[in-house]
């Protein structure tokens, strides 16, 4: 096997696919990456079997074949030789020649018979989605993820066909709850049941939708499979039933203070340096157009800050967990926000005043 390939070209797809191999892992050769060249392109495949990038490229294929490659040493070996051509040689005993430049080296590597057989990528039945709206939705769920093993069903974000004809994405760890509803795709999808998508592949589905404009995706026997401009990803789906969300959504609120979204940001920065550094509780009044936020630790001190909103409805002083409510307000853009509330002992709503698609719940805190 012989191929020729532009430095600049293959560090781009090795950096893209490093991500998604784990550094530590059952199997030596899923450290690897995977090179097959054939008809001048060159396919670089990565995996951790729970996930998959596979990248194409142009290339000058001289002898086709395959081979394997550690991730670090031929990233680290790339990143290090200037913009020229690199040519590869794999030689017997599974050893490979690299060389550009005047530099020089000879890398072992494993065979690629044992590479774990990926999807056949291009036979997908693939809809075209928007990938501003599906990036916009992922940075709107993605933080709100589970990160409790014990708790595997809410890993991930859950991904449904809306009766509208929309999608809609939920995440939740059980304290809080965040979902967006959007038009994605193109033409209707074939979804008939909601699906958890684990929150590495989201991670690797937000890196493939910069830049583009449109992402084909489908779904196809327990996994989700996108493709654009030359590179396919593959994610396994989370099997488990996700819970019934819609319980936790709080209705009958009867109580809106009206806000800018950077005065309740900065001053829950500042109070929650005084708040417990597990809980992060802080107590948020609000009466007469007036909120208060006020946080108390024994082994500190204590902090209050104050903001103006527009407001109408008795006083009422409840709980919450400050980090929860500062990484919603980081992914929401718009200048104004709305808290919906009733007592201390029900959730909270947050939501844009310009956009009402988007709704974040938070389970108050005895402060």
């Amino acid at each position: 096997m012989k191929f020729n390939i532009q430095r600049d070209h293959l560090l781009s797809a090795l950096q893209k696919i490093s991500s998604v191999i784990e550094k530590k892992h059952t199997m030596e050769i899923l450290g690897n990456i995977l090179f097959e060249a054939k008809n001048d392109q060159l396919t670089l495949s990565g995996t951790d079997l729970e996930a998959g990038i596979q990248i194409t490229l142009d290339a000058q294929i001289q002898e086709p074949g395959k081979l394997t490659l550690s991730t670090k040493n031929i990233t680290d070996i790339t990143k290090e030789l200037p913009n020229q051509v690199m040519h590869f040689n794999l030689k017997p005993n599974h050893w490979v020649e690299i060389t550009c430049s005047k530099a020089r080296f000879n890398v072992v590597s494993i065979s690629a018979e044992g590479y774990p057989n990926l999807p056949l990528f291009e036979e997908k039945n693939y809809i075209y989605a928007n990938s501003e709206r599906l990036n916009e939705m992922i940075e709107k769920t993605e933080f709100a993820v589970s990160t409790d093993a014990t708790r595997y069903h809410l890993n991930g974000v859950y991904f449904e066909l809306l009766p509208s004809g929309m999608i809609r994405m939920t995440a939740t760890d059980g304290h809080r709850l965040s979902y967006i509803d959007h038009e994605v795709f193109t033409k209707p999808i074939d979804l008939k049941r909601g699906v958890v998508i684990p929150k590495k592949g989201l991670t690797e589905l937000h890196k493939m939708l910069q830049g583009t404009k449109n992402i084909g995706i489908a779904f196809e026997k327990g996994y989700l499979y996108a493709k654009s401009e030359g590179a396919f990803l593959f994610i396994r789906l989370i099997e488990a039933d996700y819970p019934d969300y819609r319980q936790v959504i709080p209705q009958n609120l009867d109580k809106t203070a009206i806000l800018k979204r950077e005065d309740l940001l900065g001053a829950l920065k500042r109070v929650s340096l005084m708040a417990h550094e597990k809980s992060k509780g802080v107590k948020i009044s609000v009466q007469n157009d007036l909120m208060t936020v006020a946080s108390s630790n024994p082994d500190m001190g204590e902090a209050r800050d104050e903001i103006s909103m527009k407001y109408q409805g008795e006083a009422v002083e409840i709980g919450f967990n400050a980090k929860y409510i500062m990484e919603c307000l980081e992914v929401m853009k718009d200048p104004e926000i709305e808290l919906h509330f009733k007592d201390k002992t029900k959730p909270g709503l947050i939501q844009s005043v310009a956009h009402k698609n988007h709704c974040y719940v938070i389970m108050p805190m005895r402060i």
